[in-house]
């Protein structure tokens, strides 16, 4: 196998395909590595090593609050004191090696560029003055005169870089424009077909029920004839409820009803509904609930999550199979996992899961639209939770839907 493609899977699986601070602050670690490598090697003085330690432990603590912190509970724009933290200690490796001649300032396009491409009109600002800290630290701080190249020089590459930072903030901010308008054209239009096909299959389903409850009895052949049309009638309702969930995510009108609301209860409900389709489909459907928990949540939304998850692992499970539904709590989540042994997902494809009508290579033999799992992303955050996935292609697929258990407000 190629290396480039193992790499990218190996990044996908690692990050899950998720541009999280952690994941964003991978190119400031890799090139502090090379940096200090390349001065380890070519045996670069150092003027301050306290400085130089400082300047590392700054990178370390930045990389570790990437990684630990909950940035799914914090707001999006304090992440941005990460690679403020990398211009501080940028300034601190070039006064330790070098100060205005050190050949380390070339690092601030990194954190400067993730600044930039923030969303806000004041990044460009913030990542402009943070260059210009880096750069001219050092020779504010000798006290030898500068020469006029030199003060060129110190003068007009906080200026670039500031100019490259409006650039990237513009080029970003219409990227995501782009994209939203694409995205609202689309739940227009999902919202529009959803509507049109709820009445016409509302009074199908409707006319079938009366057909059953007539007065001459059915023949056998046709109580199975009408069965098989309900079967179908219901399963493009469910299609046509999950396109117009989609659709009032996109617009900003999927609203939640909380109360609160007992969290086995719910999933007992939904693997009680499940179970005459895991005996159809010779698939064990296992429930291991853990203590009982209350959140606040809208348990209808909870419950069309937790049925989407099990259809789901139903599914992609073959006969002779397990669908293992546990819940339990992790830290300040409440946690519902769907296990399943089936097909699994190449872990390459993970981070377009979310995607509407995107589906797995391992799915095409399967049928579905690919809306599922993006009903449950979106059902997961309007609840401040998330879901996560863990799955690897012939080893089975595990989704936890993880909500908090003290929702902020």
């Amino acid at each position: 196998m190629r290396p480039l493609p193992v790499l990218r899977a190996l990044f996908l699986r690692l990050t899950e395909g998720r541009l999280t601070p952690w994941v964003k602050q991978i190119p400031t670690v890799v090139t502090f590595v090379v940096a200090i490598a390349v001065l380890v090697l070519t045996r670069m003085p150092v003027s301050s090593w306290g400085q130089f330690a400082a300047s590392v432990a700054l990178v370390a603590l930045g990389t570790l609050a990437s990684l630990v912190l909950p940035w799914r509970r914090i707001a999006a724009p304090w992440s941005v004191l990460i690679p403020c933290a990398s211009f501080v200690s940028i300034a601190l490796l070039r006064l330790a090696t070098g100060g205005s001649d050190s050949p380390f300032g070339v690092l601030l396009i990194i954190p400067v560029i993730w600044v930039a491409s923030e969303p806000g009109a004041w990044n460009p600002l913030i990542a402009g003055v943070g260059a210009a800290f880096a750069l001219l630290l050092p020779p504010a701080l000798d006290s030898s005169a500068l020469t006029l190249g030199e003060l060129a020089r110190d003068l007009l590459t906080p200026f670039v870089l500031l100019v490259a930072a409006v650039i990237v903030n513009e080029v970003a901010r219409r990227v995501r424009e782009a994209a939203e308008a694409r995205d609202r054209v689309k739940d227009e239009f999902l919202g529009l077909v959803s509507h049109e096909l709820r009445n016409p299959l509302t009074s199908v389903l409707g006319f079938l029920e009366l057909l059953t409850m007539g007065p001459d009895p059915l023949t056998d052949a046709q109580r199975g004839y009408i069965d098989i049309a309900q079967r179908n009638a219901k399963r493009l309702q469910g299609l046509v409820g999950d396109l117009l969930a989609t659709a009032q995510a996109g617009e900003g009108a999927f609203t939640l009803q909380t109360a609160p609301t007992a969290l086995n209860d719910v999933v007992a409900q939904s693997v009680a509904s499940a179970m005459p389709a895991a005996e159809a489909a010779d698939v064990s459907l296992e429930a291991a609930l853990g203590a009982s928990v209350t959140l606040t949540a809208d348990a209808v939304r909870l419950g069309q999550a937790v049925d989407n998850l099990i259809s789901n692992a139903l599914k992609f499970t073959p006969a002779g199979g397990t669908v293992t539904v546990s819940t339990g709590v992790h830290g300040e989540d409440a946690v519902i996992t769907v296990r399943d042994t089936g097909v699994g997902i190449p872990a390459e494809e993970l981070e377009h899961l979310s995607e509407r009508f995107y589906r797995a290579s391992t799915a095409h033999a399967i049928p579905g639209i690919g809306l599922g799992l993006t009903v449950v992303r979106q059902i997961a955050t309007a609840h401040g939770g998330h879901l996560d996935v863990d799955s690897a292609e012939g080893r089975g697929t595990a989704f936890a839907l993880a909500l908090p258990l003290h929702p902020q407000h």
